[in-house]
């Protein structure tokens, strides 16, 4: 036959500390993701990609001098297929053009790729900027 105790189980009658306390911090770290969340839904409304194009670093190559670029992007709009347009200019007059196509530029982020110019810049300015972009 089997006996039964009529002994409660002391974790059914007091909790411990430490499950307060673990229950305390869930609590504030999941409020804590839906505020940031709620935040990003209604304050962070960017219409169109703020994109801005930055020189890394200039590499001579056999074919030319490779132009390590960067495209940040400042705002939360996302932008695909992004038209990079690089120049090699000397005061007013431009000495060479070339572009490239970024896939893809993530709100908030950048995205880095590389020109081929045919010309030395040396003592020369170098401008990389956006061109263009779609809507992903």
């Amino acid at each position: 036959m089997t006996k039964i105790s009529d002994d409660k189980n002391i974790e059914a009658s007091e909790p411990h500390w430490i499950e307060w306390a673990t229950g305390a911090v869930s609590a504030l770290i999941v409020f804590a993701v839906i505020v940031w969340i709620g935040k990003d839904a209604i304050a962070d409304r960017d219409a169109t990609p703020n994109l801005k194009g930055v020189v890394l670093k200039t590499e001579k190559r056999s074919d030319g001098v490779q132009v390590l670029f960067e495209i940040l992007n400042e705002s939360s709009a996302t932008a695909s297929q992004v038209n990079v347009e690089g120049e090699i200019s000397d005061g007013e007059t431009v000495l060479e053009r070339t572009e490239t196509v970024l896939d893809y530029v993530p709100g908030h982020s950048k995205a880095r790729g590389g020109m081929i110019f045919r010309q030395d810049p040396t003592g020369k300015t170098i401008t990389v900027r956006a061109d263009g972009f779609a809507e992903p």
